[in-house]
């Protein structure tokens, strides 16, 4: 913290295809700077995701490619959260590291370590969790739409306590919040009943294509760019849609395929003892053991074939070796 208030100019990033995580965090610090009479941006490299629009209160943000010129200098920071590596947010982030200081706070194992300062806990089950502590440690404290903010970032990305990553510290921050004045009646209200019906659409026609193999311990769907055309959404409307894959009885390991303008984007999910991590790896990617992705750089037919091999080899291989 002693960092960032000695900077005057902030810049908050979050990643593309913005989750909760990254949202609920990025709002919490810029709204802190904000308090703090520091000149703040929020930006990321995609727009503002539309279901955690609650979070802005009126807050401005911008969509971007690169960082601003203003914010070159010692005066200035860039202030990255839940985002593993470079690539995941703007892509000016690498070559502006020669012109301003990069904070990357995150917790994500696989984190590249690309800021000037990196705060990097895998045992956390959000970056919100993380945030939390530096903000409640602080003598600045936590507002109750802050408190808001973080509580989504925290519940967003451990299933509402429901994932294996969630632990004692996972329910002692959000006590912290809930003693700030986060809401978890509103949150859970916003959070559960804002799909659109394009959304709804959408999910559909992934679910239609449900495909198991592997003797039922492995699934996939996926999505088409003209599903998402026909139904008026977005990428944003597949957060959290994979994990309804580890729903069905059996499954240890699902992963969605999303079609994009260069390849095909995968979300991957899984239940001990198999590791996301590892096929997302394998195919250039990564993110936690549980939960990661990566991108497959083909055509959807032929990544579907490749993803498919991927995973029954290593379900056989997880099996086999136990």
């Amino acid at each position: 913290m002693e960092i960032l208030s000695s900077k005057g100019k902030w810049l908050v990033l979050m990643h593309e295809k913005a989750d909760g995580d990254t949202t609920g965090c990025a709002v919490a610090i810029a709204s802190l700077g904000t308090r703090l009479g520091r000149d703040v941006t929020l930006a990321g490299p995609d727009p503002f995701p539309s279901r955690y629009s609650f979070l802005l209160g009126g807050m401005p943000y911008c969509q971007i490619d690169v960082v601003p010129e203003k914010f070159f200098g010692d005066d200035c920071v860039v202030i990255c959260v839940d985002t593993s590596n470079a690539e995941r947010s703007i892509k000016g982030l690498s070559a502006a590291r020669s012109k301003v200081l990069i904070v990357n706070i995150d917790h994500h194992d696989d984190n590249s370590k690309y800021g000037d300062v990196n705060w990097i806990d895998g045992s956390s089950s959000a970056t919100g969790e993380m945030v939390t502590e530096l903000m409640s440690s602080s003598e600045w404290g936590i507002t109750p739409q802050e408190a808001n903010s973080l509580y989504t970032a925290i519940v967003t990305d451990n299933g509402h306590f429901s994932f294996p990553s969630s632990t004692a510290k996972s329910h002692e921050r959000a006590v912290e919040l809930l003693e700030a004045g986060a809401s978890p009646g509103m949150m859970a209200e916003e959070l559960e009943s804002n799909m659109t019906e394009g959304a709804l659409k959408l999910w559909s026609r992934a679910f239609s294509r449900v495909a198991l193999f592997a003797g039922g311990l492995c699934a996939f769907f996926w999505l088409t760019k003209l599903d998402f055309e026909e139904t008026l959404s977005t990428r944003q409307d597949t957060e959290n849609l994979v994990n309804f894959l580890l729903r069905i009885r059996g499954v240890r390991l699902a992963a969605l395929c999303t079609e994009l303008g260069d390849g095909v984007r995968v979300s991957l999910r899984a239940r001990f003892p198999l590791s996301a991590h590892e096929i997302a790896v394998s195919l250039g990617g990564g993110g936690h053991n549980l939960a990661s992705g990566c991108t497959i750089r083909e055509p959807l037919d032929d990544a579907l074939k490749i993803l498919r091999t991927e995973m029954e080899r290593h379900a056989e291989t997880s099996f086999s070796a136990g």
